[in-house]
C-alpha cells in the first residue's frame, strides 16, 4: 500500500517522516535536517593502480597491432590475386 505524502517535496524538513517505516529502519539513523550541515562525502571507489593501466593499454595496443597485421595480409592477398603473374601455388592453385 502506498503512504500519502504530506508535503509537496519542496525541501520541507519532514521528508524523513514521509518514508515508510521499513525504509527508515533500513537506513537506521535520521539524517541531519539542518541546511547548514555539509553533506557527507561520498565513498570514492579505489582508483586503478599504474600496473593495471599499463596492462589495459598494452592489451589495447596488441589489439591494434593484430588488426594492422590482418589488414596487411588481406591487402597482400588482394594484390597477389590482381597481379596476374603466376605466383606461389598455395595462393592461386588454379594457375
Amino acid at each position: 500500500m502506498v503512504m500519502r505524502n504530506r508535503h509537496d517535496g519542496a525541501g520541507t524538513p519532514g521528508w524523513w517522516d514521509d518514508l515508510p517505516p521499513r525504509v527508515r529502519e533500513r537506513f537506521g539513523t535520521r539524517p541531519a535536517d539542518s541546511p547548514g550541515d555539509p553533506p557527507p562525502a561520498p565513498q570514492s571507489a579505489p582508483g586503478r593502480s599504474a600496473l593495471e593501466w599499463v596492462h589495459e593499454l598494452s592489451r589495447l595496443a596488441l589489439l591494434f597491432l593484430a588488426v594492422a597485421v590482418a589488414n596487411l595480409v588481406v591487402l597482400l592477398l588482394a594484390l597477389a590475386f590482381l597481379d596476374g603473374r603466376p605466383g606461389p601455388q598455395f595462393l592461386m592453385p588454379g594457375r
